[in-house]
């Protein structure tokens, strides 16, 4: 499949006339969470020639596509490999403000198309917001939380990873002071000595009934689990409270050292 994705990499070069500069897995295969049925969720970043930015009306910055499992286009809802893109000026500034989801795609070590951008990746470990990470993590977290195990409809083992990805993610940016690790496993693992060890027993539990195939079992919800959630979506008190301020110079020259080479 990664031959595949690679084609339609270069379809979409054509197509869209740009140029890929990375493309990486950034969905559940990338936070080895996936299934045996998981689609395959293709990030990339892209530029386009220097004429198209100097012109009035100037093309969109999201490039989206979706393929059945022999490369053809096909509707988004039931797709085998969905792809998005950003225009590198849209990704950047994402990136100044700490959004997790464009860190991940610097930091996933599944790479379909070109390479991670060294300067980018620097940029990100050194210079991201601890505060604005907490809570796009919290957020993530919460908005799962809230939407498949709140509600009690269809509860799966699946669907507490998912809640508790976010949960894990934002207290070790509270506790270890960088970016988590992009295998969910490792984030855990990097847990254990701050996370209750009833939960950490639920959760390493679930992940050996996910390697069972296991993890989209219709369950009862787990009260331990959603109460030790609930306390954590009510308490902010641990959250960073520093500041952090940087300058954006590296970024724009190597924007410019893209375009204009």
């Amino acid at each position: 499949m990664k031959e595949k994705i690679k084609e339609l990499c270069q379809q979409i070069e054509k197509e869209k006339n740009v140029k890929i500069l990375f493309a990486i897995e950034n969905g559940s295969r990338a936070w080895r969470m996936d299934s045996k049925d998981s689609d395959y969720d293709v990030r990339f970043v892209f530029v386009r020639d220097v004429k198209e930015y100097i012109q009035i009306n100037q093309p969109g910055d999201v490039i989206e596509a979706s393929f059945d499992e022999n490369g053809n286009k096909c509707a988004a809802e039931g797709a085998i490999v969905d792809m998005v893109g950003f225009d590198i000026f849209k990704y950047a500034r994402m990136l100044t403000s700490s959004n997790p989801t464009t860190i991940e795609w610097l930091t996933s070590d599944i790479v379909y198309y070109g390479e991670q951008n060294k300067v980018f990746k620097e940029f990100a470990i050194k210079n991201f917001s601890k505060i604005s990470l907490y809570f796009h993590y919290k957020s993530m977290g919460r908005n799962n939380y809230l939407k498949y195990l709140k509600s009690g409809n269809l509860v799966t083992y699946k669907k507490y990873l998912y809640a508790y990805r976010g949960l894990i993610n934002a207290k070790w940016v509270v506790h270890k002071g960088t970016v988590p690790p992009i295998k969910f496993v490792d984030a855990i693992k990097g847990m254990e000595s701050i996370i209750p060890e009833n939960i950490m027993n639920k959760l390493n539990e679930i992940i050996k009934l996910k390697a069972e195939g296991k993890e989209k079992d219709i369950i009862q919800n787990i009260v331990s689990m959603d109460n030790y959630f609930e306390e954590f979506l009510k308490n902010d008190d641990e959250a960073p409270k520093e500041k952090t301020y940087a300058t954006f110079n590296e970024l724009n020259d190597e924007i410019r050292r893209i375009i204009l080479k």
